[in-house]
């Protein structure tokens, strides 16, 4: 059998690589607090990357100013005193044959002078968007001052051991405001026409060139256009200015151009959910490939999730490299699980953004909801036990496997016990609504390496307090999930059901729907249901709906809703249903209203932990552990952390 092209290798300037799949730069929120240096845990996940694989690691955005950062857990390399924890960081991707690099920012207005200590530094006012509290308009001597900044960063990195650097000319960063006619509005030598507007990022290329010499590899990050007229904004970067932008980077030298798209108005495109192609943004990798023919190496990125998708887009000819920054959060190793013929053993990104995108949000630190692994890397302890245990796990869903996983690859003789006829408890029903099928992947992952691991499982299943005393388990841990909350007020209604039953297929809802609870189950069984034709309407208390709901994945789903015709009505609280399904509500005004009739009313308030057997185990005295929803009802992020926890501590 053939090699397939992204496991051939390929030279970016002076740089050989191994292969073609980059891991790209993706803000962790791992460096320390306030003053942005390098941590064991960010040194371990990137390292992880550069042993399962890649060709190309390229460390998240790096400060090369204090006053650029956006957060105070942004990295920075502002000073030779942060060299030696650089170098650390090069010598643990280098040491498993990955080529390193670094992406050297400035965030521009992005940039939080709360975080900062400095007004935020603009390239002009934008009326009607730019804050005209804490910021001024960089000058002529400010922007020499940055430039040289980014050429002694780049110094810095080289002297670090960093293989390559790269600069950020995309997503609303400094370089790519410079670049937009959007935020560009200035009058001198740096704004106006196209070529005047691609000064600053061009002397700042030839700044770092001067410092780090002409044949160590400079790439550049860019978003080739900005979409804003998705937004109703007209005047953004449009792709023919950014593909002759590509061409003068070509004219320069650069070592490769790595193509994205989106500022900060329209950053929901970056990194998007489930509900966007696979691949989607080769086409604008294609324009740019196009534009500089062969002289510069092009890479894509974006929703490019497993081995395949990157294959066809090296194949079609769209760009010569692929960046998989999320398909590597969910499994560091995809590349050589799938260059040793494992491509089963996987674990595939399914773009849900919970642990990721969610995660460097939150400010926890990105994780992913599938690996519980990332960002914790060598946090526990997981290697071979010197006296195996005899473990009893309760409940197949996505807690129970995960602690049975870890546990039985630590050595312990593992039994799990699940009381229906199939694994996943959950999973099933969440992978039903639109775009979320890839979830289905999951728990035949899970459920291979338990096999392998030699977790003994056993379907249709039911434990009881007497079958766990009897099973003579050293630890039992408690996994058995959670159940739909059925509220009192809806059990007169002849017409009421909960979501699980609309999802699973149990109930065909009737061609006028209400949905009480418009969270992130309430929204997407709407949608769910919306699709297959029903009239839906949504009811909610608070505000807003779907604000438990990632957030670039809500930005999605929201037009979809009102596409479909369904009625939101927020700030509305239930007072009364009757036994025909007549249903009474507050306003937000906080008047009484009668809804017309329904055919079909679905709950969707939530879940409670099934704690039934947790009650009959304490009452026997058999000593447990609960994790996932049968403690604390949240995502399948906590359910697969509980799991990861419980395994390890054994």
């Amino acid at each position: 059998m053939s090699t397939p092209l992204w496991n051939t290798p390929i030279s970016l300037g002076s740089m050989r690589l191994r292969n073609r799949i980059v891991f790209p730069p993706m803000s962790t929120k791992f460096a320390s607090p306030g003053a942005g240096e390098i941590t064991e845990r960010m040194l371990a996940y990137y390292e992880a990357r550069a042993r399962g694989g890649a060709g190309l690691v390229i460390v998240e955005a790096c400060c090369i100013h204090d006053a650029g950062s956006p957060t105070p857990r942004w990295l920075r390399l502002t000073d030779d005193s942060r060299i030696p924890a650089f170098a650390e960081l090069a010598e643990r991707i280098r040491r498993h044959g990955a080529r390193s690099s670094i992406q050297l920012a400035h965030t521009g207005r992005a940039a939080s002078a709360q975080a900062t200590g400095h007004a935020v530094p603009i390239v002009s006012y934008v009326p009607g968007v730019t804050a005209y509290n804490d910021t001024r308009i960089l000058t002529r001597s400010d922007l020499a001052e940055l430039a040289e900044c980014w050429g002694k960063a780049a110094l810095r990195a080289k002297q670090a051991g960093f293989d390559s650097v790269e600069l950020h000319g995309a997503h609303g960063y400094l370089l790519s405001q410079f670049l937009s006619p959007f935020t560009n509005r200035r009058d001198d030598e740096y704004g106006g026409s196209p070529e005047k507007r691609m000064r600053f990022p061009l002397e700042v290329l030839r700044r770092v060139r001067e410092y780090v010499g002409p044949d160590f590899p400079v790439g550049y990050r860019l978003s080739v256009e900005e979409r804003l007229e998705e937004v109703g904004i007209a005047n953004g970067l449009k792709r023919e200015e950014g593909v002759a932008f590509a061409r003068r980077l070509a004219d320069e030298g650069i070592s490769w151009i790595h193509v994205s798209v989106g500022l900060r108005e329209t950053n929901f495109m970056v990194s998007p959910p489930s509900c966007v192609d696979k691949g989607w943004l080769s086409d604008v990798a294609r324009a740019v490939k196009d534009g500089v023919e062969t002289r510069v190496p092009v890479i894509a990125v974006n929703r490019i999730t497993d081995e395949q998708v990157a294959e066809e887009i090296l194949q079609r000819g769209d760009a010569d490299l692929a960046a998989m920054g999320r398909a590597l959060i969910a499994d560091p190793d995809l590349p050589n699980k799938a260059a040793a013929g494992r491509a089963e053993t996987i674990i595939r990104c399914v773009g849900c953004n919970d642990g990721c995108v969610g995660g460097s949000a939150r400010g926890t630190g990105v994780g992913c909801a599938l690996n519980p692994l990332t960002g914790r890397e060598g946090m526990y302890d997981l290697g071979r036990v010197k006296a195996p245990k005899n473990i009893l796990v309760i409940g197949g869903g996505a807690a129970g496997m995960q602690a049975a996983l870890v546990a039985a690859r630590r050595g312990h003789h593992v039994e799990l016990r699940e009381k229906s006829g199939r694994l996943g408890g959950l999973l099933a029903l969440a992978a039903r609504p639109p775009f979320k099928q890839d979830l289905d992947m999951f728990t035949p992952c899970l459920e291979r390496a338990m096999r392998e691991a030699g977790v003994n499982i056993r379907l249709n299943c039911e434990a009881d307090a007497a079958s766990v005393r009897a099973a003579q388990a050293d630890a039992v841990i408690l996994a058995t999930g959670s159940v739909p909350v059925f509220p009192g007020f809806c059990k007169a209604a002849p017409n009421a059901v909960t979501a699980d039953k609309i999802l699973s297929g149990e109930v065909t809802p009737g061609p006028r729907v209400l949905i009480i609870g418009g969270g992130l189950i309430g929204c997407e069984t709407a949608e769910f249901i919306a699709g297959r034709g029903s009239a839906v309407t949504v009811l909610e208390m608070l505000p807003e709906v779907a604000r438990d709901m990632e957030g670039r994945t809500r930005r999605y789903m929201m037009p979809r809703l009102k596409n479909y015709g369904v009625t939101l009505l927020t700030g509305t609280q239930v007072l009364h249903i009757d036994d025909k399904g007549i249903v009474t509500v507050k306003t937000p005004d906080g008047e009484e209203r009668t809804l017309p009739a329904f055919d079909t009313l679905v709950t969707a308030v939530g879940y409670r932990p099934e704690t039934r057997l947790a009650d009959a185990l304490r009452t026997a005295g058999i000593a447990f552990t609960s994790i996932g929803d049968c403690e604390h009802v949240a995502k399948i992020l906590n359910a697969v952390e509980s799991g990861l926890a419980a395994g390890a501590a054994l």
